[in-house]
């Protein structure tokens, strides 16, 4: 049976516009792309979980909208089940991400409903997940289920927050929150640490495990993290050792930023093949 994911956080409008920069008042300039796709980083596991092979689950809270309800439907045709994410009234969550030429990504966010998900919503689920999974959420939305094989954080916007935590799997990081905390502080199995086109490093207790970037042309790194993240815990799920889970997270998030869109995962069978196909430099110590 496929392990279930249980992805917290937010379901965002995402729309994406290829701009090098905000045209000057009265001059209008043209794009190639302009669309309007869900994101949230709890969106973006979740439909990674899902394209690399496991069941997943969203808990998010969305705004009553015509819009949400069409890019819902995208999540759900892309296996993701959508039975936790509650419609209210209030301001949607959304996103414009400006797309530079080089990959790279500028946002403005316009925040909302989905920032009102608690700690007692996740409870209220404990025993049914595999893999519960908390995406630039408070650290006062983040607990243990002690049921769950894997319980996953990744604080974004909220790194700076982390005080007290319960006992985690892994906390996923960026390079620079990862610059600034003592992480020996935190409660972590695993510490994983993102570095952009430098690839990723995964500290455990007794190991430390870096391994390089995927060479690829960079589209849109938007979601490359949450890839990251999803393919990780994926990985440590099928039984793999540190090394391959690690390769498998940077092949994956590799192959996302050369598409558009925070979804637009790779399928396990691409990532598979890329990863017979390229031998990504790793090293242990």
């Amino acid at each position: 049976m496929k392990p279930v994911h249980l992805s917290v956080g937010k379901l965002n409008i995402d729309i994406l516009v290829k701009a090098d920069r905000v045209p000057d008042p009265d001059h209008p300039t043209y794009t190639d792309i302009l669309e309007i796709l869900p994101g949230g980083a709890a969106t973006n596991y979740a439909m990674a979980a899902s394209r690399l092979g496991h069941s997943s689950k969203i808990l998010a809270r969305v705004s009553r909208n015509p819009i949400v309800k069409t890019i819902m439907s995208l999540l759900a045709d892309g296996g993701v089940g959508l039975e936790y994410v509650h419609e209210m009234e209030g301001p949607t969550n959304s996103t414009l991400i400006f797309i530079r030429d080089d990959g790279k990504v500028s946002m403005i966010r316009k925040q909302g409903v989905s920032m009102t998900i608690t700690a007692e919503d996740v409870k209220q689920l404990f025993g049914l997940f595999d893999v519960i999974h908390f995406a630039s959420v408070s650290p006062n939305v983040v607990v243990r289920d002690p049921n769950a094989r894997w319980v996953s954080y990744d604080p974004g916007p909220f790194a700076g927050e982390l005080k007290e935590l319960p006992q985690l799997d892994v906390l996923f990081l960026n390079e620079a929150e990862f610059s600034r905390l003592n992480v020996s502080d935190l409660k972590a199995k695993y510490v994983a640490v993102k570095m952009g086109s430098k690839g990723a490093m995964v500290i455990g207790e007794n190991e430390r495990c870096t391994a390089k970037a995927l060479k690829v042309k960079a589209v849109d790194t938007t979601g490359a993290g949450d890839v990251f993240d999803a393919a990780f815990n994926v990985a440590i799920m099928e039984g793999w050792d540190l090394k391959d889970a690690l390769t498998f997270a940077v092949v994956a998030s590799g192959l996302k930023v050369t598409r558009l869109g925070g979804i637009s995962s790779p399928t396990l069978e691409e990532t598979l093949s890329v990863m017979k196909a390229q031998n990504v430099e790793l090293s242990c110590e």
